[in-house]
Order: structure tokens, then C-alpha cells, then sequence
């Protein structure tokens, strides 16, 4: 919420106003992962952070999570609002890179927070996957994240190949250099295991108490 009220992720249900940010030029509410052919050199211009409406929450298991910077728990394909560079973009936990920079929010404004540590972890975690139709961007644990695509979509699965928009991390390709997952796999379902793309049931969510949309 607006005075930085964060909740558990687990304790949200559709109807749930969230901190949101939107972005120039970023498709939303399509089925396949935008976000990964979404690149911006000229910085965050003309992004308004506002409210969004869970429609809809998930729960599941996944086989290993991501741990970085001590904190932030994600699976392998989870999608981050990064700089790298000169470049901004999404990226996939997993391709995450040390001295790339996670876009946060601090007093009201987009600020970064630098990736110094990244772990990955072994063995099943309890996840929860929301969606945030409108913008399909939410705070959590403190940084912006994209919410994958709509969960009840045919899509393959959260992460997109290398052969997709967006290329690996050595920039030789022809897409962005903030590359999506090298991994596909199938959205979580209630009760379920899932390779999906979610956070640990574990972490918090910038919430909010009002339907007015605000500007960082």
C-alpha cells in the first residue's frame, strides 16, 4: 500500500489491491511472455507505479528455488525488472547475473537494488503464482516482478526457449540482452508440483488499502 504496508503472499485472494507498476510499451494480458520482448535503452521514463487487482492466486510445489541477495526466493523461471548495463528488461531468475540490478521502489520512486549474491537451492518449496491483469507487474519482497503469463493460458509453460525473444546472457543473439528462462515448463495448480513461475510462499507483497492509483 501507499505507507509500504507488506503482507505474506500467501495470505492474498483475487480482489486484493497490490502495488503495481506500468510500463510504456509493454504488451499485457496476451497470451505468450511479453515481457521478454519488452527492452527499454532509455532508462524507466514514463513508468507509473499504481494499484493492481489480484484475479487470481495459485498455490504448488516446485523442485528448487533461486535465493537472492539472502532474501528473495523465486522459482528458476520467475521474471525480474532489471538493469543491466545500459539495457532494461526482464530476466529470469535463473539467468540473473551478479551486478545486474533489480528495479525497486523506495519513498514513492523506482530506485535499484545490485544482485551481489545469488544461490540456487535444492529441494521442494511450497510457491504461490499471482495475476495482475492491466499491468502484470507486482512488488514483492521489495523489487518489481512480472506475473508470467495469465495462468489459465495454453501457453507452454512460464519460461521461453533460447531460440525465443530475447538471447542468453553472452549478448551474441539477435534479441535483448536481458534474456527470459532457458527453461519450459507448466503453470502451478492448486495442491500441485509445478516448475512454474512463482515466489515462495514465504514472501511479502506490497499491498494496498485503496482503489486510487498512485504515481512514484
Amino acid at each position: 500500500m501507499a505507507d509500504g504496508r507488506r503482507v505474506p503472499i500467501e495470505s492474498l485472494t483475487p480482489g486484493d489491491l497490490v502495488r503495481s507498476v506500468s510500463l510504456p510499451g509493454l504488451k499485457t494480458d496476451v497470451p505468450f511472455r511479453a515481457q521478454y520482448e519488452w527492452l527499454s535503452t532509455w532508462g524507466l521514463e514514463g513508468a507509473t507505479v499504481r494499484d493492481g487487482r489480484v484475479a487470481e492466486v495459485r498455490f504448488g510445489e516446485h523442485d528448487g528455488f533461486y535465493l537472492i541477495n539472502r532474501r528473495i526466493k523465486a522459482t528458476f523461471e520467475h521474471p525480474f525488472l532489471v538493469r543491466r548495463d545500459e539495457e532494461w528488461g526482464f530476466c529470469s531468475a535463473e539467468l540473473l547475473q551478479v551486478g545486474d540490478y533489480l528495479i525497486t521502489l523506495a519513498a514513492g520512486q523506482l530506485d535499484e537494488e545490485r544482485v551481489d549474491l545469488l544461490e540456487r537451492v535444492d529441494g521442494v518449496v511450497r510457491t504461490v503464482a499471482i495475476r495482475v491483469p492491466g499491468t502484470n507487474t507486482y512488488l514483492a519482497d521489495g523489487v518489481w516482478t512480472h506475473n508470467d503469463a495469465d495462468l489459465k493460458g495454453s501457453s507452454a509453460g512460464p519460461g521461453i526457449s533460447n531460440s525465443g525473444p530475447g538471447i542468453s546472457n553472452t549478448g551474441s543473439g539477435t534479441g535483448p540482452s536481458i534474456s527470459g528462462s532457458a527453461s519450459s515448463s507448466s503453470s502451478s495448480s492448486s495442491g500441485s508440483k509445478s516448475s512454474g513461475s512463482s515466489f515462495s510462499s514465504s514472501s511479502s507483497i506490497g499491498v494496498s488499502n485503496t482503489d486510487e492509483s498512485s504515481v512514484g
